[in-house]
């Protein structure tokens, strides 16, 4: 599952390149190019990090403060990991729920470039916090991949 939503995710990042190389050639050769192309571009970007946030949990990749991960002894480290791992479930379940909601509640209001309505580019956020909150319960709590100290393995 982590393999297919990075790729999926990585798949986004070379469509809105490709988009966005478009739009500014239009604009550089053509004089112009369509006002929705930007926000496209934006909700494209936004809806790939928000895919591919579990696979990189899931790979130990995700930005976190470490130090104290370093400079504990290994059961306090291991009290440490799970805690960070509880806490990341948690959060990503509440905001899960919470995005939820709120696509629910702005789907009145449309887009100013594209005119549909924001209910549609909102939906990533539950979409996306939901896999990092599924990946990250599947996964269990895991060191940094460049924390692997002795003594963990």
């Amino acid at each position: 599952m982590a393999r297919l939503t990075l790729g999926v995710s990585s798949l986004l990042v070379a469509w809105v390149t490709g988009f966005i190389l478009y739009g500014v050639g239009a604009r550089y050769f053509l004089g112009s190019s369509p006002i929705w192309f930007d926000e496209l571009a934006r909700y494209s970007i936004i809806g790939a990090a928000m895919i591919g946030v579990g696979a990189v949990w899931v790979e130990g990749a995700h930005m976190r403060v470490s130090i104290l991960e370093k400079r504990v002894a290994p059961p306090l480290r291991r009290v440490i990991i799970t805690y960070q791992w509880v806490l990341t479930v948690a959060l990503a379940g509440a905001m899960t729920w919470f995005s939820y909601e709120y696509v629910g509640k702005v789907g009145f209001f449309k887009t100013p470039g594209l005119q549909i309505s924001r209910s549609w580019p909102v939906a990533i956020l539950p979409l996306g916090f939901g896999l990092l909150f599924l990946l990250a319960l599947l996964n269990g709590p895991k060191a940094m991949r460049d924390q692997v100290v002795e003594g963990d393995q």
